[in-house]
C-alpha cells in the first residue's frame, strides 16, 4: 500500500467516490420502481449500503477482547471489515402490498427517497470536487 493510500484523505475519497456511485445505482432503483407504479405484482426495490459502510468502519476502532479459534472451522469473530470492500446491495421488498394488485410502490414515498438521494449525490459531488480541486492547487504551487 502507498503512503497516500493509508492517509485519512485517501480514505476519505474513497469513500465519498463509493457513496456517488451508490447514489448512482439508488437513483436507477428509485426510477424504476416510480416507472412501475401502476405494474401489477410489482415489488420495489432498495439499495442497502450504508449500514455495512458504518459496520465496517466501526469494525476498525473496535478495541475488545482478543478472540482465538481453536479450530479454522469455527466462525470468526471480533474481525475487521475493509471498508473499501463494502458494495452495495439491491433488495427486493416481497413481504408489503400497498394495493389489491399486489404492488407494492408508494409514490409518495419514493419521490420522498428519489429528493434525499439527489441532495446526498450533489453534496458528496461537491466534496470530491473540492478535493480534486485542492490536489490541483497543491500541485500547482509545488
Amino acid at each position: 500500500m502507498s503512503m497516500f493510500a493509508d492517509t485519512t484523505y485517501a480514505k476519505t475519497m474513497t469513500i465519498a467516490k463509493k457513496l456517488l456511485n451508490v447514489y448512482g445505482l439508488r437513483a436507477e432503483v428509485i426510477a424504476d420502481n416510480i416507472a412501475n407504479v401502476s405494474t401489477p405484482n410489482f415489488k420495489r426495490s432498495d439499495v442497502t449500503f450504508e449500514y455495512q459502510l458504518a459496520r465496517a468502519l466501526d469494525s476498525e476502532k473496535y478495541d475488545g477482547i482478543e478472540a482465538k479459534r481453536t479450530d479454522p472451522r469455527h466462525f470468526p469473530f471480533n474481525m475487521p471489515m475493509d471498508y473499501s470492500e463494502v458494495s452495495p446491495t439491491i433488495t427486493v421488498d416481497y413481504d408489503t402490498n400497498y394495493r389489491n394488485d399486489k404492488n407494492n410502490v408508494d409514490i409518495d414515498k419514493e419521490m420522498a427517497e428519489e429528493a434525499k438521494n439527489t441532495l446526498r449525490y450533489q453534496m458528496f459531488s461537491q466534496i470530491v470536487n473540492a478535493q480534486y480541486r485542492d490536489i490541483r492547487r497543491m500541485i500547482g504551487n509545488a
